[in-house]
């Protein structure tokens, strides 16, 4: 009688562990499940990102031309200012060598009309 209680006691603990068993592997696949239910939705999340990654790449380099074509369009107008000046300072430096010039030249005639009106006046005077 004693080996029919041992039998069933090891019948019962199978019985045990068969249930223990069975209750693991379902929670196994039910965490296995939750875990690929979860890295889908990272899948999808990461494609996500990339797409808007990209928008964002575009637009960023948008963005640079727009800017090294305003600042290359503003060195241009810088250079072209800066030639206009100088070419401007030349003929300002020009102009008034040539205004020198013609203001000596209006001196000596001016002078000189003053000095023979002057004359003529004095002939007049001595008679």
């Amino acid at each position: 009688m004693e080996l029919e209680a041992q039998v069933k006691q090891h019948e019962d603990k199978l019985k045990q562990h068969d249930k223990e068993l069975s209750r693991l592997n379902d929670a196994t696949l039910e965490m296995q499940r939750t875990m690929n239910e979860g890295l889908a939705r990272v899948d999808e999340s990461n494609k996500f990102l990339r797409e808007q990654n990209g928008r964002q790449s575009e637009q960023n380099q948008e963005i640079l031309s727009a800017i090294l074509e305003r600042n290359t369009r503003s060195e241009e107008l810088e250079y072209e200012k800066r030639k206009y000046e100088e070419g401007l300072a030349h003929e300002t430096d020009m102009l008034n060598k040539t205004n020198l010039w013609k203001l000596i030249l209006g001196i000596g005639g001016s002078s000189a009309v003053i000095f023979a009106f002057i004359m003529e006046l004095l002939k007049f005077f001595r008679g």
